[in-house]
């Protein structure tokens, strides 16, 4: 069975036109929206695992454009 969509900061369901319909998608309110920035903003959501320079590179070779355009390319090591 597919489960709804729920918001994800307060967990209330979403309608299933809300996609379409809400300029908040995918939260359920401006309210919940502007909570999650907050938390962005604060830096509330990270990585929690230390990544060694080795996956560092490893990621920077792998995605030689960077994950957004204008990086430079890496050089072979």
């Amino acid at each position: 069975m597919i489960r709804p969509q729920t918001c994800p900061i307060c967990r209330q369901e979403l309608d299933s036109t809300a996609p379409a319909d809400s300029k908040w998608f995918p939260f359920c309110s401006e309210r919940c929206r502007n909570v999650d920035l907050l938390r962005w903003s604060k830096g509330s959501y990270a990585i929690v695992e230390p990544l060694t320079p080795e996956q560092i590179l490893e990621e920077m070779r792998e995605y030689p454009g960077g994950y957004d355009e204008g990086y430079p390319e890496i050089p072979d090591a």
